[in-house]
């Protein structure tokens, strides 16, 4: 009896159950902004603004002291379009779907989805300032993940269980299950950690590990970097004193004596404010205007993050060692970062195509399948769109490597 062919949505729900399983980085992102888009025809460049919570001053006595209601957005932009593209013979066409599924679906989706989620790491990591850890020496004690428990703690993130997510590469989780197994001996823990190898809810955090942990390559940098002028706020700082230096996007930045402030009350904490690098900038001049993020804010303003501006001359710390080369574990609350999937449109004029989207996970794909007679082959493309932004980085924190 002649093998019954894979009909085009069969080809699709199974590639999207592969695409959907692999992803570990997209499952830990808040997804409320996706319906805003719409579920079907989504179109490259397609924006929203995301409203950022309010904040507030606080009057003392009992005179009225009006305040403007200051609402600030992000912006959440559809830029990324990416696929799989690849050809079947007649004879390969007619395999029975569990053997497309794992000789050719398979292979194809589990990339795909590796792709997305280095996506979503990458452009994370690179909008938070908040990190811990010393670039190229890898965490083999609890202070660092600690440390970053005490920056969320700071920034208002939620904890307990399911509210902060870890995203590891293997070797750090692997020197720290080797480091942790023998401190507070809760027997059932350790024995599931030996089992399967893996941490599970420990410190505070969900330990997962994801192979497309970004990376991050320290600038090359030297001289002795200096704030330029006293007083300076906003987004960007002008310094001097460097020499050849080039500063890469997702470098973080200290500023001597400038500390960070608690978000609600104000209050000067006892570390000092982080800063990242938003975009790559170089001088062999010795002067650099600095694009940052989060904006540096001074007191008397109910954005203050800041104890108190910068002075002239104020030395700026770059974290980590010119050009070290360092993975960036993460950890986040689900509300750090939003991601939106979209369906995209059906096209006509192919032989078959087929879009499917899952309600409960909110992942999309589609697939789409022509027959080329010059070369007599079935040729086939996954696509899958969608948008990354990091709106409230506050709630996340690298653990460099």
């Amino acid at each position: 009896m002649a093998n019954t062919l894979p009909t085009v949505d069969d080809i699709t729900l199974s590639g999207l159950d592969v695409f959907e399983n692999t992803l570990v980085a997209l499952k830990k992102c808040s997804r409320k902004h996706e319906g805003a888009f719409g579920q079907r025809g989504g179109k490259i460049g397609d924006t929203r603004r995301i409203r950022k919570p309010a904040q507030f001053t606080v009057r003392s006595g009992q005179a009225w002291a009006g305040q403007n209601i200051e609402e600030q957005y992000d912006t959440l932009t559809i830029n990324y379009q990416k696929g799989i593209d690849f050809s079947m013979s007649s004879v390969e066409r007619r395999l029975d779907l569990n053997s497309m599924t794992d000789q050719i679906l398979k292979p194809a989706l589990v990339r795909l989805a590796n792709e997305v989620d280095a996506d979503i790491l990458e452009v994370a990591t690179k909008r938070i300032a908040n990190a811990v850890g010393t670039p190229g020496t890898a965490p083999s004690t609890t202070a660092v993940f600690l440390a970053a428990g005490r920056i969320l703690t700071n920034n208002t993130c939620p904890r307990g269980r399911g509210q902060r997510h870890l995203m590891l590469e293997a070797e750090t989780e692997e020197s720290m299950i080797a480091a942790l197994q023998g401190l507070f001996n809760p027997t059932g823990t350790i024995g599931k950690q030996y089992d399967t190898a893996e941490m599970g809810y420990a410190l505070g955090m969900e330990w997962n590990v994801d192979q497309n942990v970004y990376s991050h390559t320290v600038g090359t940098f030297s001289g002795t970097p200096l704030v330029n002028v006293g007083g300076q706020s906003g987004g960007d700082i002008d310094t001097d004193g460097w020499t050849s230096t080039t500063l890469n996007e997702g470098d973080v930045l200290t500023f001597d004596g400038v500390f960070a402030v608690n978000p609600v009350t104000k209050a000067t904490l006892g570390n000092l404010a982080q800063f990242v690098v938003t975009a790559q900038i170089s001088d062999t001049a010795g002067a650099i205007n600095v694009p940052i993020s989060p904006s540096m804010v001074g007191p008397g303003s109910p954005f203050q993050n800041v104890a108190g501006l910068p002075a002239n001359n104020t030395p700026v710390n770059v974290l980590g060692a010119s050009a070290t080369v360092s993975p960036q574990n993460v950890v986040w609350n689900k509300e750090a970062v939003t991601v939106a999937v979209i369906g995209l449109e059906k096209p006509e004029g192919v032989n078959q195509a087929s879009v499917k989207y899952d309600d409960q996970s909110g992942v999309g794909i589609r697939y789409i399948e022509w027959y080329d007679g010059d070369s007599d082959l079935w040729k086939s493309r996954f696509d899958v769109v969608y948008g990354i932004l990091a709106q409230r980085p506050e709630w996340a924190c690298r653990i460099a490597a």
